[in-house]
């Protein structure tokens, strides 16, 4: 066949394969295998970048007709052509290159193929009523996406107050995303279906809100919510890869591994100058460096009391002294800094504080919200703690929630997902198996969680523990061991003016009544501190030893 778009003759093939880099010339959508379309008679005998070699047309897109008239501009017929650099007066979009429908009377009206082919009305399963197309650009709310105004043409209803984009009515039942998994397709839902009504539900591509009167895609399976808009646009594709992400360090890490914590805490010496303070750590008696220890239950069950990580291989190399059962990492003894200057704090340099003269008084770390009795920095004109843990945290950081790299900061933002470090895993004390902590999108669960605690469902908007074999779930909140996980236990004082034995720095979940206070202390599902006499019932409670620890002890 002859055709005004190219100068030599077009032949009809069917390709059982699909050629290298063939594209149709009037759309630019690509030539299918196993579809029939036009080329040139010469494609076979032209050189490899001659423009008969690369100049295909689908079937349709060939035997459009020459001259059309349109709704939109119905006092000038339209006449097929290409190579015009303009937009589409319908849908804006730049039409270079492309077979458009133009006015050639310089009116300058043009309209792509798409367009020019679009019904003027529409049967919508959204809506009862036949919807008629716009000539013009509508100022009024997008029933779909909830947008008021756009370039967009829309769709009104004539019987009833119904306004829809025209984008938003040529929306696909189903699509598919490369940032989410390709076994499950995200289903188009005209509002958001009453299962997922009791928690709020955000947009998995944007952090704005999805409003469950505005239409939406979601995949049920995995929890996956996503904006008309947002789904539509090919700008909001997140990529999984992350260049620099690669060689940063990565959390989360498990219970029964904590070792990325002593990792990072490494990491974080090695960048200032050591300075051998071991004489400082531990006053009374000195500490001896250990290489090897041959009881291993003991090393096993030993901590640090630095950074109050155990002391489990393969970080076994430490300083301690026996009789105390003081002891601390290598790294912890003697790498790391003086004093430096944190991210979180601008104002002042931190300096390394030991607790050598309060060995019972907890601070509580800025940054992470919990109580500590390790190694911490401080400022000395102001009450700002942080214990080594988060004082090692690196600038930039890689987290299994998140695809891109995250930047420490000092958050304003009170919305937190999470504000305590969580392990990936957990063992609690009434399941065999260990907790994974789950966090969005949830895939694979699309029933609702409850959790074994506290009974009150949980928001799966947000992280949680959960038990796939016996199907049981916990707030992070409710699984956490507490604001006093980062304390070591141990160790004996006595106060001559308030018992006449020894007192030992425990944990407890049970009620108990303080001997110095007299209060009874109610201790719920999370450990708490208390000394406790060792000889009988006598205890202590946690206020009356920050109390206490102010003054002068005698420590044994």
């Amino acid at each position: 066949m002859e055709h005004f778009s190219h100068e030599h003759s077009l032949v009809l093939s069917k390709f059982k394969n699909s050629p290298k880099d063939a594209f149709c010339r009037a759309c630019h959508g690509p030539i299918l295998s196993n579809t029939s379309a036009y080329h040139c008679i010469h494609r076979s005998i032209s050189a490899q970048n001659s423009p008969c070699t690369h100049f295909f047309l689908h079937k349709t897109h060939a035997n459009l007709p020459m001259m059309i008239q349109h709704h939109l501009h119905s006092e000038h017929m339209l006449t097929l052509s290409q190579n015009a650099w303009l937009n589409c007066n319908v849908c804006d979009k730049s039409l270079s290159q492309w077979f458009v429908y133009e006015c050639t009377r310089k009116c300058f009206f043009v309209v792509s193929l798409k367009c020019a082919f679009l019904d003027r009305e529409l049967d919508h399963l959204s809506h009862k009523h036949t919807l008629t197309l716009l000539p013009l650009k509508g100022s009024h709310m997008c029933i779909a996406c909830g947008i008021e105004g756009t370039k967009d043409f829309s769709y009104l209803c004539q019987t009833c107050f119904f306004w829809i984009h025209k984008s938003c009515a040529s929306a696909p039942a189903e699509l598919t995303r490369k940032d989410h998994h390709n076994d499950h397709p995200l289903v188009l839902a005209y509002s958001l279906p009453r299962e997922y009504h009791s928690f709020g539900v955000s947009c998995s591509l944007c952090p704005e809100k999805v409003y469950p009167f505005y239409w939406l895609y979601y995949c049920a399976g995995c929890r996956y919510f996503a904006h008309v808009q947002c789904a539509l646009s090919a700008s909001k594709y997140i990529s999984n890869e992350d260049v620099e992400g690669s060689n940063l360090v990565k959390l989360l890490v498990s219970e029964n591994q904590p070792y990325s914590f002593h990792h990072l805490i490494e990491q974080f010496a090695k960048k200032f100058t050591t300075y051998n303070e071991i004489s400082k750590c531990h006053q009374g008696h000195s500490l001896t460096f250990f290489k090897k220890f041959r009881d291993k239950n003991f090393i096993d069950e030993g901590i640090c009391d630095g950074c109050v990580q155990p002391l489990s291989p393969p970080h076994n190399t430490f300083y301690g002294c026996l009789n105390c059962k003081f002891f601390l990492h290598d790294v912890c003894a003697t790498a790391l800094p003086r004093e430096f200057q944190h991210t979180s704090y601008p104002e002042n340099k931190l300096t390394k504080c030991y607790q050598t003269s309060k060995p019972f008084h907890f601070y509580l770390c800025n940054l992470c919200g919990i109580y500590c009795n390790g190694i911490l920095y401080s400022d000395k004109s102001n009450p700002y703690w942080v214990d080594i843990v988060c004082a090692s945290l690196p600038s930039k950081l890689k987290h299994d929630s998140h695809r891109h790299t995250l930047q420490l900061s000092a958050s304003p933002f009170q919305n937190c997902k999470v504000c305590i470090p969580y392990f990936s895993e957990l063992l609690w004390l009434w399941d065999e198996h260990q907790l994974v902590l789950m966090y969005p999108p949830v895939k694979g669960h699309p029933h609702a969680f409850n959790c074994e605690l506290c009974s009150e469902d949980i928001n799966p908007n947000y992280w949680f523990y959960h038990c796939d074999p016996c199907d049981t779930s916990f707030h992070t909140f409710c699984a956490d061991k507490g604001h006093y996980s980062n304390i070591k236990y141990g160790g004996t004082v006595k106060y001559d003016d308030l018992h006449e034995h020894g007192l030992e720095l425990t944990g407890t979940r049970m009620n108990f009544k303080c001997g110095d206070c007299g209060r009874d202390r109610i201790v719920h599902y999370k450990s708490e501190p208390r000394l406790k006499c060792v000889s009988c019932k006598f205890s202590v409670c946690m206020t009356c030893i920050q109390r206490r620890s102010y003054g002068d002890v005698q420590v044994l």
